[in-house]
């Protein structure tokens, strides 16, 4: 059997293979959470993954008439994982089979995009069937969520504090993101199913608002106001452009704005801060209590000057900075925290984790261009990769993938201003805001935590709106000043 003939019997399949795709993803985030909370490994779920991005990249292959674009993202990616070994090798390979698992993790968005551009070439209700999907996804998500609730099983976004609706979902960070991304999509589709009816758009806006409102972190709040102001601005755009009945559409946003601004003190984001400095009010109490107890014994020794000030803060960075210290010793430890007895920087894990990455980057400078190792920034048990997904690509592939990653999103973004400058009045649709809404969602995610970029679940999403972006500007448009 040709190619061809495989690819006319599967074609009439896609848009079921995509609803299954999106089903899929928070089914296995439901999978990988109990196996968690009951203590078994997560090899069966990680297992899983591995043989949904082998079906999708093989899928996608196999139906794409531009294979040479699979030959040069294998090529790519394979070069700098090859360069990578090698860099690694030089510094004793601790775990390769996990190394080498945490960079498909990383390639895993490059070649999802690849696999849906294909997909959405080859099928002609794509786009909608994505729109699908992402709803789909939501409402699976919302379902998990209050049955958790119902049963009280829910984990918590802050688990010690028991603030924020998780679901039953592994990592609030990557959850956070999949709602930011998911939402807008598929409020926008709601919404444009409904004709903007004034009633409709508010009980969608109550729904996708809700959730971010009650899962509780900053970046959720964030993207909440952010998506609602962003749709207002769209609704004022597409009336002026298109004479579209959207100002009461409008309306509703800015009451959803007004809403969310008023009810902050009250918000379950506010009351997780509040308890975070109080914490962190006793924390720093007890920093300083362990300082001028060491200090008091350093003079009692006749230590004096620099000697002194490190001997002073041994039991504070021993006891917030564990594996910093064990690892590279009080001294340099002290020396890079600039002597520092601020609990604003002791306890902040996000700098925590990044110190440790650049002095281990010191140590082992040879890595700068293709990255380290991930089993290098654990000590003790305790992973020190960085709360943040660009910095974790730079220390995890170096200069030469971050500067990959950093072209691959540019080369999506330089597409939509394009189109955007050429021919605003055809491109700029509340489907297309939806898309744009949620990678300025995904992006803000991947910049500010870990939970995107190097997240199956999350790449997933982010992947699907790279791919319809391309497909969307794939068009050639109109130059300005040209008839349509």
């Amino acid at each position: 059997m040709t190619f061809d003939k495989i690819r006319q019997g599967l074609e009439p399949h896609l848009p079921r293979v995509i609803l299954f795709l999106f089903a899929l993803q928070p089914s296995l985030d439901v999978l990988s959470y109990w196996m968690d909370h009951l203590g078994l490994p997560n090899t069966l779920t990680l297992g899983l993954r591995m043989l949904m991005l082998a079906f999708m990249v093989g899928l996608g292959f196999l139906l794409s008439d531009r294979k040479g674009s699979y030959y040069l993202m294998a090529a790519v990616l394979g070069i700098h994982a090859l360069c990578h070994v090698e860099v690694i090798l030089g510094y004793g390979y601790l775990s390769p089979v996990g190394d080498l698992a945490n960079l498909i993790r990383i390639y895993q968005l490059p070649l999802t995009t690849l696999v849906f551009i294909t997909l959405l070439r080859q099928t002609g209700q794509g786009l909608s069937q994505i729109r699908r999907g992402f709803s789909l996804s939501l409402l699976l998500i919302l379902g998990v969520a209050v049955l958790s609730r119902i049963t009280g099983t829910d984990p918590h976004t802050y688990a010690n504090k028991g603030i924020g609706l998780l679901g039953w979902f592994y990592l609030p960070s990557a959850q956070s993101a999949i709602l930011s991304i998911v939402i807008p999509v598929a409020m926008a589709w709601w919404m444009e199913r409904k004709n903007l009816h004034p009633g409709w758009t508010a009980l969608i806006c109550l729904t996708g608002f809700g959730m971010l409102w009650l899962f509780a972190t900053r970046l959720a709040y964030a993207a909440l106001l952010g998506t609602a102001c962003a749709f207002g601005l769209t609704f004022v755009i597409l009336r002026i452009t298109q004479r579209a009945n959207s100002i009461p559409a409008a309306a509703v946003m800015a009451l959803f704005v007004i809403l969310a601004l008023i009810l902050i003190p009250v918000s379950p984001m506010v009351k997780n801060t509040e308890l975070v400095n109080i914490n962190a009010g006793l924390k720093q109490e007890d920093i300083l209590t362990l300082v001028a107890a060491d200090d008091a014994a350093a003079a009692e020794a006749g230590l004096t000057g620099e000697e002194r000030t490190i001997a002073s803060l041994a039991s504070a960075y021993e006891k917030y900075l564990p594996g910093v210290t064990g690892r590279f010793g009080l001294e340099r430890t002290a020396r890079r925290y600039n002597y520092s007895t601020a609990v604003s920087n002791l306890s902040n894990t996000r700098l925590q984790k990044l110190s440790y990455c650049r002095m281990l980057l010191e140590d082992m400078p040879d890595c700068r261009f293709f990255g380290l190792e991930l089993t290098q920034m654990t000590h003790n048990g305790e992973v020190y990769d960085v709360e943040n997904d660009f910095h974790g690509i730079y220390y995890l592939c170096g200069y030469t993938g971050l500067a990959l990653m950093v072209g691959f999103f540019l080369f999506f973004f330089l597409r939509i201003a394009r189109v955007l400058i050429l021919d605003f009045r055809r491109y700029f649709t509340l489907e297309n805001a939806g898309y744009g809404i949620a990678l300025i969602c995904g992006m803000a995610h991947a910049i500010f935590t870990a939970g995107v970029l190097r997240r199956p679940n999350t790449t997933f999403y982010l992947a699907v709106i790279l791919a319809a972006v391309y497909v969307i500007t794939e068009a050639k448009p109109a130059k300005k000043g040209s008839s349509t």
